[in-house]
């Protein structure tokens, strides 16, 4: 059994342990401060040093109640079992876990605790976190949401404390334990002071304004949110407060209401462009590119959101055949007639230029790997 250095003290990041095993990979020690991945957190790195000889860690794992170091060759020369060796992890890679780590659970426990919404997955890596939720949220949920986990990760200082608990004496917790409980003997509870209780084996902060600024950098949906803590979030944010201060001033305008300003003009634009563009898919319906086995043959040679484009088909004259050449060999084929079978079409394009796509003999798609120079010819077969 290898024990757990990392659980009681996460801040300390060197150590001396005893080799007690070697495998094809690398060691085994008797104690380590080195977290193995697992929970969705990766494991932390470093290095082992015996005498002059340093081994990088280059990565860590569990194997039931052992952690394995995975080292740079070549080290079954020169160590052995007995061996007693110091080891040392990457201090800023693991603190820059740690707030990322921390920062999910203040997240979690922020979702759970104002719209009862649970998490459904979370990754964890270096000053990053992905975070899948079980239902999307409104904007104005969301803003709340986000001005209250700035608050905790940067003013409030909530503490977080760690303890094992053996599972007979879980039945007392069992309904403030946010996400459920595993089936370990003895389980490891992280609690941030007053808000959230969570079984967990990570590595976690002493305090909550330790993780600082955080900067989203995409939301999917509502629900899907991935963002930067640490030094990465302090460069990006640095990096659109600048560049936002700049446009703001060449658009003559305050940064206050730079984005209530573009995203007004970016809808004009949207609503301008999309009156265009079915202008454009007019023409093509009375003007074809050409006519083959009696079917008109129209061609876009630029990107339409398919929603517009088959809105739009749907006013087209009979015997109609619509390609959309979009470019990025991306092909998108509307049909209206028995003649010309849209996924048969989509198909043999695959066979001649590889490529994957399918659909109906209405409506089909597909990206190829090389773009036909004349679409209208290919479809002599």
């Amino acid at each position: 059994m290898t024990e757990k250095l990392y659980w009681d003290a996460p801040y300390e990041t060197t150590f001396i342990a005893e080799v007690i095993e070697i495998t094809s990979e690398g060691v085994i020690l008797d104690k380590t401060l080195f977290y193995p991945e697992g929970g969705n957190q990766i494991s932390d790195k470093g290095v082992i040093i015996k005498d002059s000889n340093k081994f990088n860690v280059e990565f860590v794992s569990k194997r039931e109640d052992l952690i394995v170091h995975h080292l740079s060759d070549p080290f079954r020369e020169k160590l052995k079992i007995g061996d007693i060796i110091e080891g040392e992890i990457d201090w800023e890679y693991r603190y820059g876990i740690m707030r990322a780590h921390s920062s999910q659970h203040i997240l979690s426990a922020i979702f759970k605790n104002q719209l009862d919404i649970d998490t459904i997955r979370a990754n964890i890596s270096f000053e990053e976190v992905s975070i899948h939720i079980s239902r999307s949220v409104s904007e104005t949920d969301l803003i709340n949401i986000v001005t209250q986990f700035f608050n905790i990760c940067t003013i409030q200082n909530l503490q977080f404390h760690s303890k094992i608990v053996p599972q007979n004496a879980m039945k007392e917790l069992n309904d403030r334990i946010r996400g459920g409980m595993t089936t370990d003997t003895d389980l490891r509870i992280i609690e941030i002071e007053d808000y959230d209780i969570n079984c967990c084996g990570g590595t976690h902060l002493a305090n909550s304004s330790e993780v600082g600024p955080v900067f989203f950098y995409e939301i999917k949906k509502g629900k899907e949110f991935k963002y930067f803590v640490g030094n990465k979030a302090i460069k990006m944010l640095s990096k659109q407060n600048i560049e936002s201060v700049g446009l703001a001033g060449a658009l003559n305008i305050s940064v206050k209401v730079l984005f209530n300003t573009l995203k007004t003009q970016i809808f004009k634009l949207r609503e301008e462009n999309e009156k265009l563009i079915a202008k454009a898919l007019e023409l093509i319906a009375i003007s074809p590119n050409a006519t083959l086995k009696g079917i008109k043959i129209g061609v876009v040679n630029f990107e339409v959101d398919y929603k517009l484009l088959s809105k739009a088909f749907k006013n087209f004259p009979p015997d109609y055949l619509l390609i959309m050449q979009s470019g990025n060999n991306k092909l998108q084929i509307l049909s209206n007639n028995d003649v010309f079978n849209a996924n048969e079409i989509i198909n043999e394009l695959i066979k001649k230029y590889g490529g994957k796509g399918g659909g109906s003999p209405r409506s089909a798609q597909a990206t190829l790997n090389n773009e036909p120079t004349d679409i209208i010819s290919e479809l002599s077969f």
